[in-house]
């Protein structure tokens, strides 16, 4: 899977559970625009923007990832955030952990496994990502419509 769509898809569990946008810059950049229950996701990898359908929302969330077809159902205990996804890759546990209000650990645990820091000043953030044994270095704009 690409490097931006599994940071998408994986890592960026905020966005998913909040249906906020990003401008993200990084190896691979990439643009979420939301617009009501939807999300468009494009990155210049893609030749079409993947589309995320946001289903229930708090306590319990739940999305579909459409291409390729992945369901996620999430939920936020205490400040952590996890989500189960589904996909055609496999199962993964998707999960951000807040070690203070400027700081998160987040990973996935599964097919696609990985972890990283995310540092925030909000709406600004710069994420460290590790996959692989190879580190890559990402920030952002978070931003609601």
């Amino acid at each position: 899977m690409e490097l931006a769509v599994v940071l998408w898809a994986l890592g960026q569990l905020p966005a998913a559970m909040a249906g906020t946008g990003e401008v993200v810059l990084g190896p691979q950049p990439w643009l979420l625009l939301p617009w009501e229950k939807l999300q468009l996701f494009w990155s210049p990898g893609l030749a079409l923007p993947l589309t995320r359908l946001r289903l229930m929302e708090g306590p319990w969330f739940l999305w579909l990832d459409l291409p390729p077809p992945r369901i996620a159902l999430g939920r936020a205990p205490a400040y952590a955030l996890v989500a189960l996804t589904r996909g055609p890759e496999g199962v993964n546990l998707a999960w951000e952990i807040p070690a203070g209000p400027w700081i998160s650990l987040f990973g996935s645990l599964g097919t696609e496994p990985f972890c990283g820091l995310r540092f925030r000043r909000h709406p600004l953030w710069a994420a460290l990502l590790v996959k692989g044994g190879e580190g890559w270095w990402w920030c952002g704009l978070s931003f609601v419509p």
